[in-house]
C-alpha cells in the first residue's frame, strides 16, 4: 500500500490541528444525540467552538510532539474526549443529566444503577466507532510523518502543557465568561446548559466547583445576627421524647397510583404500605433527583439543605463534608438521643464512612456489620436491614433504658439495575395494562417493590409490639431507573420527563412519605398535649422533611429549623426549575423580594456548611 509522506513538521501539525476539529465535531454529535442543530450553534458561535476544542488540541499535540506520528496523536489524543463523549451521552439518556467530574469520583456507585445492557447504543454509534478505528488504521498504515528533531520535540511538549496548565487556571476556571453565554432552553436544565455551552467546556469548568463558592456578601457573625432572632423558644427538657427511626428506602415508589397500573389478582405489591399511611401522616416529597443519586435526598434530609441553592457541580458528601458538620444526628444528641446510621452497603459508597461521623452518629454501621450470608447476596434485603435495625434497638434498650434512640437507615434491595427480560418472578402487573416491550422491565422492579412492602409491614409489625414509644419517618430517595429516556414510565401512559410541563416536571422527582407512631408513642404525645398527626401531609421539598419529623413530636426550639420553617411559608416546593410560593403558584421567575430570601437562605446553608460549630452539641 502506496504511503503518503509529510515532510514540514509545520504541515503534520496543521494536521493535527484539523484532525482534533474533526473529533470536537464527532464528540459534539454524540453528546447531542446527533443534532444537527447544535452542531450549527456552535459554528454561529466559534469562540464556543474553540473553548470546547482547544483541550482536545493541545493534548493531541501534546501526544504527537512525544511520538512525532499523527496515527497515534489522533487515536491516543481522541479516544479519551471521545470516550467522556459517550459516557456523558448515555448519562443524558439514562439518567437526564450531565457527566460531571463529580461522577469520577463516586466511581462505582455512580455507575452501579445502570447495567451495560441498558446502555443505549445504536447502529449510528457502531459506526463511529468503526470509522475511528478504521480512520486511525488507516493513519498507521498510509501516513508517515518526518520525524521532528529532540529539540523541537521537547519545545513543543514544553509550550503544550505550559498552555494547558495557563487556560486551565485562567479561563476554563473563569465563571463568569463561562455564565456570559447563551442557554437554549431552560437555565435550570444542566442537559440544556450543557448542550448550549459545550461538554468539555462545561466538564472542565466543573472542575474548579468541587468547592462551594463563598455566596457574595458572606459574614458568619450576619448569619449569626439572623440565627439570634430565632432563639426565644425553649423547650421543657424534662420532656420525654420518643425513639425515633427514620427510613430512607431506595427507590420506593407507589406504582399503583398511575391510572393504567393494574396487578392480577393475588398481588397487592403495596398492601403493607397503603395499610399504614391510611393510619399515618403521609405525603409527597419532591426530590432534587432521578434514579440515581441518592446521597442527595439524605443529606437534604438530615442538614436541611437544598441541593437547587448549592453548587450544581457538587456532590455534598464527596466534595463539602469533611469536618463535624450542622446536621440532625448532633440535634438529636444535644437533646439527649443516642444516634445510629446504618446502610447495608459498603462504608466507601458516597463516602458515607466519614460523612456519619462528621453528621455526629455515635454508632455506624454497613454491611460488614452484618451477620449474613455475603456470598449469596448482591443488596442486602430490607427485611435483613430491618432485622438488624431491630436487634440495635432491642441492645440499646437493654443498655440504655432511659435514653432515646436515633436510628437513621439507608436500605439498598430494590436498587437498580432492573432486568428487561424474564426472571421468572411472579406476574403481579397485567400485561395488557403496559407496552409489552417494557412489561418485564416493570414488573421486575414491581416484585422488588413487593419484597420492600413486606419488610416495611415486618418493621411496623415489630414496632408496634415494643412497649416504648416509637415514631418511625419513611421516605423514598428517588424515583426508579426504568428505561433509557423514560421508556418504561412511557410504557405506562405515566406523564414524566424533565423538560416537559410543571405535572411532568414534578412527578420525575416525586416520592412519598409519611410518619407512624405505635401506640405507646401516641399515649406519650397526647400525654404531652400534642396530637399525633394523621391523615394528608403537606406537599414539600426534601430538605423540609425533618421539619415535618420536629413539628410531629414538638421540638421546635432549634433556631436554624425555625428559620426554615419561615423560608417554607415561602418556597414551600425549591426546585431546579420551579418554586411554589405561599400563594400556591408555580413560577420560574421569582421577583426581588423572593431572590433575596434565597439568597439569605444560601449564605446561612454556607454558614451551616462551613462555620457553624458544633462542639455545643457534643
Amino acid at each position: 500500500m502506496r504511503k503518503i509522506y509529510i515532510y514540514k513538521n509545520y504541515i503534520n501539525i496543521l494536521l493535527v490541528v484539523a484532525l482534533s476539529f474533526a473529533i470536537s465535531i464527532v464528540g459534539v454529535q454524540i453528546s447531542s444525540v446527533f443534532s444537527l442543530v447544535i452542531v450549527w450553534r456552535f459554528i454561529k458561535s466559534p469562540i464556543l467552538f474553540i473553548l470546547n476544542t482547544l483541550p482536545i488540541t493541545l493534548f493531541m499535540l501534546f501526544i504527537f510532539f512525544i511520538t512525532s506520528r499523527i496515527w497515534a496523536s489522533f487515536f491516543f489524543g481522541g479516544a479519551p474526549f471521545l470516550i467522556l463523549h459517550f459516557i456523558n451521552r448515555f448519562k443524558i439518556r439514562l439518567r437526564h443529566e450531565p457527566f460531571v467530574p463529580a461522577d469520577i469520583y463516586l466511581g462505582n456507585e455512580s455507575t452501579k444503577v445502570i447495567n451495560l445492557s441498558q446502555l443505549p447504543f445504536n447502529a449510528k454509534l457502531y459506526g463511529l466507532i468503526a470509522v475511528f478505528i478504521l480512520f486511525s488504521l488507516f493513519l498507521l498504515l498510509c501516513v508517515k510523518s518526518k520525524p521532528m528533531k529532540l529539540l523541537q520535540r521537547g519545545i513543543g511538549i514544553l509550550l503544550t502543557v505550559v498552555l494547558s496548565f495557563t487556560l486551565y487556571n485562567t479561563i476554563y476556571s473563569n465563571t463568569s465568561l463561562y455564565n456570559k453565554f447563551k442557554i437554549y432552553g431552560s437555565q435550570y436544565s444542566q442537559i440544556d446548559v450543557v448542550n448550549s455551552r459545550g461538554f468539555i467546556y462545561s466538564f472542565l469548568i466543573k472542575t474548579h466547583t468541587f468547592d462551594l463558592p463563598v455566596p457574595e456578601g458572606y459574614s458568619p457573625s450576619e448569619c449569626e445576627n439572623i440565627l439570634s432572632k430565632y432563639n426565644n423558644i425553649k423547650e421543657d427538657e424534662n420532656v420525654k421524647l420518643p425513639h425515633i427511626i427514620a427510613v430512607m428506602s431506595e427507590a420506593f415508589w407507589d406504582i399503583d397510583k398511575v391510572e393504567q397500573i393494574e396487578f392480577n389478582k393475588g398481588y397487592d405489591p403495596l398492601e403493607n404500605f397503603n395499610k399504614i399511611t391510611s393510619q399515618s401522616y403521609y405525603g409527597k416529597i419532591v426530590t432534587t433527583i432521578f434514579a440515581g443519586g441518592t446521597s442527595d435526598s439524605e443529606f437534604s434530609f438530615l442538614t436541611g439543605h437544598s441541593k437547587t441553592t448549592l453548587s450544581d457541580f457538587a456532590n455534598p458528601y464527596i466534595n463539602l463534608i469533611r469536618k463535624d458538620t450542622y446536621a440532625l444526628p448532633w440535634i438529636l444528641k444535644s437533646k439527649g438521643y443516642k444516634t445510629t446510621g446504618f446502610h447495608p452497603g459498603f462504608p466507601w459508597f458516597y463516602n458515607r464512612y466519614n460523612v456519619y461521623d462528621y453528621f455526629g452518629f455515635d454508632n455506624i454501621f454497613f454491611i460488614d456489620d452484618m451477620d449474613i450470608d455475603r456470598e449469596n447476596t448482591y443488596y442486602v434485603s430490607d427485611m435483613d436491614a430491618f432485622k438488624f435495625l431491630l436487634d440495635d434497638f432491642s441492645s440499646h434498650l437493654n443498655n440504655h433504658p432511659d435514653t432515646p434512640y436515633f436510628n437513621f437507615t439507608v436500605t439498598i434491595q430494590n436498587h437498580g439495575p432492573y432486568a428487561n427480560y424474564d426472571l421468572g418472578n411472579p406476574e403481579i402487573i397485567k400485561k395488557e395494562s403496559i407496552d409489552s416491550e417494557y412489561y418485564h422491565l416493570v414488573n421486575n422492579y414491581t416484585n422488588g417493590l413487593m419484597s420492600c412492602d413486606k419488610a416495611l409491614g415486618y418493621l411496623v409489625g415489630q414496632l408496634e409490639k415494643i412497649n416504648e414509644p416509637v415514631v418511625l419517618l419513611y421516605f423514598s430517595d428517588h424515583l426508579p431507573l426504568l428505561g433509557e429516556n423514560f421508556s418504561g414510565y412511557k410504557a405506562m401512559n405515566y406523564n414524566i420527563g424533565t423538560s416537559g410541563d410543571l405535572e411532568a416536571y414534578l412527578n420525575t422527582y416525586e416520592t412519598p412519605y409519611f410518619i407512624w407512631s405505635n401506640s405507646p408513642a401516641k399515649d406519650l404525645l397526647k400525654d404531652q398535649g400534642k396530637t399525633p398527626f394523621v391523615g394528608e401531609a403537606p406537599y414539600i421539598s426534601v430538605h423540609y422533611l425533618v421539619l415535618e419529623l420536629f413539628d410531629y413530636i414538638g421540638l421546635n426550639d432549634i433556631d436554624y429549623f425555625q428559620y426554615l420553617r419561615e423560608l417554607r411559608e415561602e418556597f414551600q416546593v425549591m426546585t431546579n426549575r420551579f418554586y411554589k410560593t405561599k400563594d400556591g403558584a408555580y413560577t420560574e421567575d421569582l421577583n426581588l423580594e423572593q431572590m433575596e430570601k434565597i439568597n439569605e437562605y444560601k449564605l446561612l446553608q454556607y454558614y451551616m456548611l462551613f462555620d457553624k460549630n458544633v462542639e455545643s452539641f457534643r
